[in-house]
């Protein structure tokens, strides 16, 4: 991977480089998360009688909901995923800088300074996403409870035309396949059992959604706030574990491999940008198939409705599906998994490298600019 060293006059501004950052990340995040929302809607699915294919739960959730319901939840995926990629990279980036220019030892990573570029890529890559896990969990936690939030709307028309709405967000969803789980419902703190039809066309269900006190109704009574948001924790740290080591060092590994023998394989292109592509789409086709596990089990846990956080351990879980669906219940959604990571993963680095290229200013003339504005 092109490392771009900074110069001794060289500093990268970071109100560009989250600027950048946020807007190059946006596109893709409306783009693929129909695509998300259905995996969370497969991975919920399993130990029950709902289907696991992708494209009934797609059919399913547009016949109900429109395309819309397959962007529930998005607002929130959004903020904390681009700011958790954004301190990842940055993170990433100044503590592969430190070690590079030999000032590692002061943060304990003075061992990497005469590793391998794939070693040092690997480990940094890992260290940063287990840093900004913690900084995720509650944003996929509300997301993706939002996502297999279901708007059963049961219309009863009378002479009046008023429309029944007392069915509204009606969830099921079951954590164990050999007990029967009870209905929760998801409403609004005011009563809307009864709205004329022209109204409800206008009806806005993100509205109810998003009100102040939505989290509370996300949420079991007896589970506390902060342990709620953090469900799956745990598997979320495995998840990134299992994840970024497999992305890193493939991608650096298969990177320089493409490089040496760019020239002695014809078909191989010459150009770094295609290159890296080639890196990134082995890498991320590795990295997901080796969490799978622990991502389908982190959603389990993630969207679980039922109170009693002994019921909600990683491996209990685990086993729970195992047990119901055998070694492919947890690898359920993994196609989708590919279907987002994939494209993304191809161009991960390619974008990372181009942000901080853009982001990387004169400091010398920065320090003249300040001194003559004072």
């Amino acid at each position: 991977m092109n490392h771009q060293q900074l110069g001794p006059d060289q500093a990268i501004d970071f109100k560009r480089y989250y600027f950048y950052g946020f807007i190059i990340n946006l596109l893709p995040i409306y783009v693929f998360y129909p695509i998300r929302t259905a995996k969370t809607i497969q991975q919920s699915n399993i130990g029950t009688s709902s289907s696991t294919s992708f494209s009934k739960v797609v059919t399913e959730r547009v016949k109900i909901e429109g395309v819309r319901g397959l962007y529930k939840g998005v607002g929130v995926y959004a903020l904390g995923s681009i700011g958790g990629r954004l301190v990842h990279f940055s993170t990433y980036d100044a503590l592969r800088d430190r070690v590079h220019k030999g000032n590692g030892k002061s943060l304990g990573l003075g061992w990497l300074e005469s590793c391998s570029q794939t070693t040092i890529n690997a480990f940094l890559g890992t260290l940063s996403a287990v840093t900004t896990s913690s900084f995720m969990v509650p944003f996929d936690v509300i997301s993706q409870q939002l996502q297999v939030s279901k708007a059963n709307l049961s219309t009863n028309t009378s002479t009046n035309n008023i429309t029944n709405y007392s069915a509204l967000f009606r969830r099921q969803i079951s954590t164990s396949s050999t007990t029967k789980q009870p209905t929760f419902v998801v409403t609004t703190t005011h009563d809307t059992s009864q709205i004329p039809s022209n109204v409800n066309k206008q009806f806005n269900i993100s509205k109810i959604l998003l009100s102040k006190n939505f989290i509370t109704h996300l949420k079991p009574k007896d589970v506390p706030l902060h342990r709620f948001l953090y469900r799956g924790w745990t598997a979320g740290l495995l998840n990134t574990i299992s994840f970024f080591p497999a992305y890193f060092f493939t991608y650096t590994y298969t990177l320089e491999q493409l490089r040496l023998n760019k020239y002695n394989i014809s078909f191989l292109p010459s150009s770094h940008f295609l290159l890296s592509v080639m890196a990134g789409v082995l890498a991320g086709a590795t990295a997901t198939i080796t969490s799978a596990p622990f991502d389908v089990v982190k959603t389990k846990i993630q969207i679980a409705r039922r109170a009693g956080q002994g019921e909600l351990r990683w491996l209990n879980v685990a086993t729970r599906v195992v047990r119901t669906e055998g070694i492919k219940g947890l690898f359920v959604g993994l196609t989708a998994r590919l279907w987002i990571i994939v494209p993304l993963g191809s161009l991960n680095f390619w974008v990372f490298e181009k942000v901080r290229e853009w982001s990387i200013v004169n400091s010398t003339l920065n320090d003249e600019n300040e001194k003559n504005e004072k």
